[in-house]
């Protein structure tokens, strides 16, 4: 059996709904940004590195002194003794982008090109998805109740045009809403904004509308900014969301099925988690959700 086809026996999905804004810091930035977020290279879009994933997520369990767990899960850590665990996460990719809107305060945006890419994904999984087929890439497509719309106007952002209704979207969200929330509540706030944008807008919805903050440092003896300690720092948003894949490969050896499905079983399908830096101001706050396994 390859690779490939042990991944998809015994794979989940994962899921990161951004709770608060989240910074994963690639370092100091060249231009007006100081620390600039982690973006792909190819898309320049948003990312989170699965090397972040799974450090919070030990850290999570070994505080509850699973250290055996983890040991097993996330593997040993040293470079004489290291070894790897037995679970691997990818990197988390976008998947939806928060943007302000006139109507329904803001809206769940995606496009084509992020619908492609969960499309492949899904076949790696071996999951079917009810993906929208869109024709026509550059319109605008909202779900049937949505509250993004006045009489088929969209107002996104800097955006403004005509949107189409569409139910094979509104059956699109509807399926995505039950792998992302766990509540009803979250689930309707999601079908009612969810939005596809062409790729072009969506390019520059992701690459324009970070949330960019000023931090100072006061000097406590003059109790003014210390000189030259003005700096901008790069969030993604609040409501953002990413999704990642996971799998189980070879525990101790052994590549039993049960055994593999088994210990992915035990890990908590539902978190609440901080990523990224400036936990400590509220920063990364984020829910992880688990989907998927036998019979799915």
């Amino acid at each position: 059996m390859n690779k490939r086809s042990e991944m998809m026996e015994a794979s989940r999905w994962f899921w990161i709904h951004c709770l608060s804004p989240l910074h994963i810091g690639a370092g100091e930035g060249v231009g007006v940004i100081d620390m600039p977020i982690q973006r792909e290279k190819v898309t320049e879009w948003p990312i989170i590195p699965g090397s972040s994933i799974k450090g919070v997520q030990r850290e999570h369990y070994r505080a509850k002194g699973q250290d055996t767990f983890v040991q097993k899960v996330f593997g040993t850590q040293g470079d004489q003794d290291g070894s790897a665990g037995a679970v691997v996460m990818t990197d988390g990719r976008l998947f939806s982008f928060p943007v302000a809107t006139r109507y329904g305060t803001f809206g769940y945006v995606a496009s084509p090109l992020i619908l492609k890419r969960l499309a492949r994904d899904a076949k790696a999984l071996g999951v079917s998805l009810d993906i929208p087929d869109l024709i026509e890439e550059s319109s605008t497509l909202v779900t049937m109740n949505s509250k993004l719309v006045e009489n088929d106007e969209l107002y996104l952002g800097e955006f403004q045009g005509a949107a189409k209704k569409s139910p094979q979207l509104t059956n699109f969200a509807e399926q995505m809403a039950k792998l992302l929330f766990e509540d009803k509540q979250s689930q309707t706030l999601w079908i009612e904004r969810f939005v596809i944008v062409s790729d072009d807008v969506f390019q520059y919805i992701v690459t324009m509308n970070s949330e960019v903050t000023p931090r100072i440092r006061i000097d406590h003896e003059t109790q003014t900014v210390s000189k030259g300690a003005l700096w901008y720092e790069e969030y993604v948003p609040a409501e953002a969301i990413f999704y990642g894949l996971m799998w189980c490969d070879r525990i101790d050896g052994s590549n039993d099925l049960s055994v593999r499905h088994q210990l992915l079983n035990q890990l908590e399908k539902q978190m609440y988690l901080q990523l990224g830096g400036n936990t400590n101001v509220g920063k990364g706050r984020v829910s992880w959700r688990m989907t998927g396994g036998e019979g799915s």
